[in-house]
């Protein structure tokens, strides 16, 4: 790195393992575009969720889908394109929300077929629950799993897949500044915080002021075994396809995706 870096930014006011890791993140005068600028091309953005499943367009055809945490809409979108009946968004965020609603107020066809909330809208059971790569991010799983358990439809499916949770290799989503794996396990809450503030402008000091629940597997298994939800289906990818480190002691370590169906008894 150059000397235009991070640490000669602030060097006085960072302590010894923030000086360290500011000098191993990127230069921070090279900045990435925001997630607003950043648009998805509408037929792909069911893309990531056929892979873990890839049948996903055969059942929402015809059905209520919601799409819970579905930040700027493109995914509840290309429900709808992909025939689903009716797609109904969850998302707390309201700055991503209003970018939702634009969205589909910029597609006529989509009058009527989709819309969005904050919360679940207990006049509209959906058939189908989608959370995809969102709930790492919730705070308080356990009360967003009963959520969703009470916005199903009797015999509908909650299909959730999430990643990294915590402990991989980038599970502190900190790799728009910083490449090194496992950075959360290296340095302390306070120290990555202080130098993504070099990054990041919003005055966030925690992780979970900055939208991490420190998701792990373990935790996760006992969110689903305290619910009301009966788990069909748990599956999960680890790093370089390697999956049978995900049988092992030090599965948290390389378990990069989870896979979830579950249902209402």
């Amino acid at each position: 790195m150059t000397e235009s870096n991070i640490v000669t930014k602030d060097v006085r006011s960072l302590s010894v393992p923030a000086a360290v890791l500011a000098k191993l993140c990127r230069n921070p005068d090279v900045q990435e575009p925001p997630m607003e600028a950043v648009v998805y091309d509408l037929p792909e953005a069911l893309n990531i969720l056929q892979v873990p499943f890839p049948d996903i367009k055969t059942r929402i055809s015809d059905k209520v889908v919601m799409d819970f945490g579905c930040g700027f809409g493109y995914q509840a979108v290309a429900c709808a394109l992909a025939g689903a009946k009716h797609v109904i968004g969850v998302e707390s965020d309201p700055h991503r929300l209003e970018a939702a609603t634009e969205l589909v107020e910029s597609m006529p066809a989509l009058a009527g077929k989709v819309s969005f909330f904050a919360e679940p809208p207990a006049a509209i059971p959906a058939d189908i629950i989608l959370s995809q790569n969102a709930f790492e991010h919730f705070l308080e799983p356990e009360r967003v799993l009963e959520v969703m358990g009470d916005a199903l439809a009797p015999n509908g499916r909650i299909l959730i897949g999430f990643g990294p949770p915590w402990y991989a290799p980038t599970g502190a989503h900190m790799t728009y500044f910083c490449k090194i794996p496992w950075v959360q396990l290296f340095f302390s809450e306070h120290t990555i915080m202080r130098v993504r503030s070099f990054y990041r402008d919003d005055g966030y000091t925690t992780y979970a002021e900055a939208g991490l629940g420190e998701l792990s597997i373990a935790k996760f298994e006992k969110v689903i075994a305290q619910s009301s939800m009966t788990c069909d289906n748990l599956r999960y990818g680890c790093v370089k396809g390697l999956n049978f480190l995900g049988r092992t002691p030090l599965r948290e370590l390389f378990i990069n995706y989870v896979q979830c169906e579950l249902h209402k008894p």
